[in-house]
């Protein structure tokens, strides 16, 4: 785990407790671009793609964004693509309806329900099959999805 030292304390804190604004640091002209991106962003309600390379902090941006956005009292959720079996990923980001599919005892409510009113990270989002990123799509484009199993579709008002 990673941790900051405070200046002359032996205190150590993770880096994940510490708040963004705190962890973004630099002057130099790409840094301050930085920052100006995500003040700009966080008061447009647009979907958001960060790219970079593993470990220079991505999420940390969007938590960032988030946290600047109307949306700050709404919900973070994170969602870590890769770590989802392929056969999983739909059900874990839309959620379900009983009866769906076998062990389906109950409804269950995915990721995007669960981000309602704040802000949806996809973490390594081009890992997903196309079928999947077509559904994401409608839900950026339209604020709709539907559970598996649904009959109609739900409505979710995300930071996008």
């Amino acid at each position: 785990m990673s941790t900051a030292t405070a200046a002359g304390s032996s205190l150590s804190i993770p880096i994940g407790d510490l708040p963004p604004e705190e962890v973004i640091f630099g002057r130099s002209e790409i840094m301050q671009a930085v920052r100006q991106k995500v003040e700009k962003l966080a008061g447009m309600n647009v979907p958001v793609l960060i790219q970079g390379e593993s470990g220079t902090g991505k999420e940390i941006i969007a938590k960032l964004i988030h946290k600047r956005s109307p949306w700050r009292e709404g919900p973070f959720v994170k969602v870590n693509c890769p770590a989802i079996p392929a056969t999983l990923l739909e059900s874990e980001l839309f959620g379900y309806e009983k009866g769906a599919f076998t062990g389906a005892y109950g409804s269950k409510p995915g990721r995007v329900e669960l981000a309602n009113r704040g802000s949806l990270f996809l973490d390594e989002i081009s890992e997903l099959e196309p079928a999947l990123q077509a559904k994401l799509l409608q839900l950026l484009q339209d604020g709709e999805f539907c559970r598996i199993g649904a009959q109609e579709d739900s409505r979710v008002q995300l930071l996008r």
